[in-house]
């Protein structure tokens, strides 16, 4: 559905991206990564019509440069920041669904499952929104056009744990063909939105590799996590970062390093009086571990 053949853009003497080519199937996750300067944004801005460039991309079949009007019709788009529109809530998402040929209610609906009650905001400007409500609704309007191809610029990264939840619900819920293409800083935060990671290095593609290739590399830990009885809040929180029920009230995640200490700080941060123990194993020592009391533990002051 989407073709990148030997794109170049430079900004004057800043090579941004050099010869790079890809196709993404109907019904792939693609997440675009790399380090500040990799040229992942760039590629992203290409592939929205949003910049000049050498080369050709096409979506549908159709040049994103020569007939944007048609290429990009079928796409849908969540920026990571938020344009400072001054239209009431309600006109905005009235005049997105006009020109979607869709109905507002439906955005109303995805909203209220990401946790925005928009009835009650409709009388604001957008701009005076919170970040985290301006990505609510932005993600809702995304969500409620069904288009074929959904492209995010980090989709969650303003966004609570129950809202993180259920963004991810509703993107499971989208047709198999439909494709989701979005950009990120680090593979971890991109693992339960796609199943193929490009990673930029330098404006060239330094790899393009199913997803569970990549993650094989990185888990190095097994991170596993007891909650008091009750502690639903918490749980949200595990299952947002794709921690998985192994026991009662017991999750567990292999997890790479800068994942292990990201998580374990929010959780004992925001959800500490919901956790009865965390316990954190090498996954290389998982075998010797077998039947072992545990591995390396931390445990959780006041805890048992």
């Amino acid at each position: 559905m989407i073709t990148v053949a030997q794109v170049r853009k430079a900004f004057g003497p800043v090579v941004a991206l050099d010869d790079v080519s890809l196709r993404i199937a109907p019904g792939e996750r693609v997440a675009f990564v790399g380090a500040n300067g990799s040229g992942k944004t760039t590629l992203l801005r290409a592939l929205l019509g949003l910049v000049r460039f050498e080369g050709r991309v096409t979506i549908g079949g159709s040049d994103v440069s020569r007939e944007p009007e048609v290429a990009l019709r079928s796409v849908a788009y969540i920026p990571q920041i938020a344009p400072p529109i001054e239209a009431p809530v309600g006109e905005v998402v009235r005049a997105h669904a006009a020109l979607r040929g869709a109905r507002d209610d439906e955005t109303y609906a995805r909203a209220h499952r990401l946790g925005l009650d928009l009835s009650a905001s409709r009388a604001k400007r957008f701009r005076d929104l919170s970040g985290g409500m301006k990505q609510k609704l932005l993600a809702a309007m995304a969500l409620a056009s069904n288009a074929p191809v959904l492209v995010c610029d980090e989709p969650t990264a303003n966004l609570d744990g129950e809202a993180r939840a259920a963004f991810f619900e509703q993107l499971a819920e989208r047709p198999k063909s439909a494709v989701v293409v979005l950009c990120s800083h680090r593979i971890e935060e991109v693992r339960q939105l796609v199943d193929r990671v490009v990673e930029l290095r330098d404006g060239r593609v330094a790899r393009d590799a199913p997803l569970a290739d990549l993650l094989r590399e990185l888990r190095a830990f097994r991170v596993e996590v007891a909650l008091r009885e009750g502690a639903s809040n918490a749980e949200v929180f595990l299952r947002a970062r794709a921690f998985a029920p192994c026991g009662t009230r017991r999750y567990a995640a292999d997890v790479s390093q800068n994942e292990k200490l990201d998580v374990v700080t929010r959780l004992l941060r925001d959800h500490g009086g919901d956790v009865e123990d965390v316990s954190v194993v090498p996954v290389e020592d998982l075998s010797m571990a077998r039947g072992v009391e545990r591995g390396p533990r931390l445990h959780v002051v006041g805890a048992p």
